[in-house]
């Protein structure tokens, strides 16, 4: 009797680790215990989605005590059977990894074991070398459906190594990606090889949410002029706190005359120097000194005299910095002809800067900023909770803080607004980005995302092509084919 109770004990370990880990498995990270989520688009077991070895994200495990993974490594002790080319998980796998309680708490590493599968009972066939592979849904080319992942991005920015920076931002956006892919045009070989191609140029190569503004004083946006203008009054307002970073007075002698913001302020608007716009805003080198070649110093942009003709005061441009908040306030400011469309107020409001470019598709304008509010009111994205939000809504007291800042700070509303962009955003040729992408014109999907950088769009096609190739589209039309026959 013992030696049987011995046998079935032994037979039932066996039976118990081959289980596949599905959709509700129970989990456990040291004392913490929690549940399974596949957020992949797969075959089902038993009714729920099987757990393959690319769930490895953050979103991929809830706990019930408030615990949160921090980092994740490698599955270890999977299956040797396949869903959609990834290596089924079992109730033995593991995976090493570190997480913390929120608060003071130091962090834990340790690794997350399944407690159960999931399954309710063991699938006939199974030997030990691996887990029966669930059958397929459908026909349809295996790769449209496969997850989006680091390496696929990698290949298509054309890197051998991602830096630290892109790596963080990978790994915060690919989870939302890969729930959101099913339901929100990211579902074909194509669409998502055009996808990347595009919010990589968008993203500069996935190392910022937000648009910068290190711009140099030969900038082209919006109303910059390409020559010398009048001083007025909208530019001394906009720079009021910056005057004397950007100009100084010397007298006749050459010697400086301490004015305040104030001061100088008055003075431009009383003489009306001709300068050229960009180089108030943006970065100004200077221009290189007579002395000595290799040092910058400041221009004399006027020369005021006394009655008497002798020389009063010189106005002087001096070498600075950019000054982010109105150099995009002026960029982004409507003009006459302005075909834009982005809603803003005039340069003083601050909205071309509370709306530049931000997140992974750096949606701009306050236009746009409240279209992705509806379009997020009115479109359910999985797990999220957070309710509707309006987007354009500035937090009183402080003209620039607003909720227009979460698409730059929360790499979930970065995502979301990316593929409200890709499905909704402005069109060309009455078309989506998403539609361009189904007819594969990557030069019609780039002018959806942004007609107006016509240098950025060979950069476009670069990126393409390199996905087309970590995207498998020439086999994707292969597959097609052959289905078809």
């Amino acid at each position: 009797m013992e030696e049987k109770r011995s046998e079935n004990e032994e037979k039932d370990k066996v039976e118990d680790v081959l289980l596949l880990a599905i959709h509700g498995a129970k989990i456990k990270f040291n004392a913490h215990l929690g549940e399974f989520k596949v957020l992949n688009d797969v075959p089902t077991t038993q009714g729920k989605l099987t757990g393959t070895i690319v769930e490895k994200q953050i979103p991929n495990f809830t706990f019930y005590d408030g615990f949160q993974m921090l980092s994740l490594t490698e599955w270890q002790d999977f299956g040797t059977a396949k869903v959609q080319d990834n290596y089924v998980l079992l109730k033995k796998s593991t995976l090493p990894g570190t997480g913390k309680m929120p608060g003071n708490i130091p962090p834990e590493t340790g690794k997350i074991e399944f407690v159960t599968s999931g399954q309710i009972n063991v699938p006939e066939g199974v030997d030990a070398k691996g887990a029966p592979v669930p059958e397929q849904k459908d026909d349809k080319c295996p790769n449209c459906s496969a997850e989006l992942t680091s390496e696929l991005i990698k290949e298509t920015i054309g890197v051998k190594n991602l830096s630290a920076k892109q790596q963080r931002i990978i790994n915060s956006i690919l989870p939302y990606l890969n729930k959101y892919r099913k339901d929100f045009g990211l579902d074909t070989c194509l669409r998502k090889a055009h996808f990347i191609a595009q919010i990589a140029l968008e993203s500069a190569g996935f190392t910022t949410f937000e648009e910068g503004e290190e711009y140099s004083s030969s900038i082209s946006l919006g109303v910059f002029s390409s020559s010398s203008i009048p001083i007025n009054i909208t530019i001394v307002e906009s720079l009021k706190d910056n005057l004397t970073s950007i100009f100084s007075i010397v007298d006749a002698k050459g010697n400086e005359v301490s004015k305040t913001n104030d001061e100088l302020k008055s003075l431009l608007l009383s003489e009306n120097p001709l300068i050229v716009d960009g180089e108030l805003y943006g970065k100004y080198q200077g221009v290189k000194d007579p002395k000595s070649p290799k040092k910058r110093i400041g221009k004399v942009i006027k020369q005021v005299f006394k009655p008497d003709k002798s020389l009063d005061y010189g106005i002087i441009l001096k070498p600075h910095t950019y000054f982010g908040v109105p150099l995009m306030s002026r960029a982004y400011a409507p003009y006459q002809g302005d075909t834009r469309g982005l809603g803003n107020g005039n340069e003083l409001t601050r909205d071309g800067w509370k709306f530049k470019g931000r997140g992974l598709k750096q949606v701009t304008g306050r236009a746009n900023y409240e279209s992705f509010s509806k379009y997020r009111k009115k479109n359910n994205f999985i797990d999220d909770t957070t309710g509707a939000i309006d987007f354009t809504e500035e937090k009183q007291g402080d003209s620039l803080k607003g909720k227009y800042l979460k698409l730059s700070e929360d790499p979930m509303y970065a995502t979301q607004s990316a593929i409200w962009f890709w499905n909704e955003g402005t069109k060309y040729n009455k078309k989506s980005a998403k539609q361009h992408a189904d007819n594969d014109d990557v030069d019609s999907v780039s002018k959806a995302i942004n007609r107006y950088d016509t240098k950025a769009l060979p950069k476009r096609a670069k990126n393409y092509e390199r996905a087309k190739i970590a995207f498998e589209i020439k086999e994707h039309y292969e597959f097609i084919k052959k289905e078809k026959k």
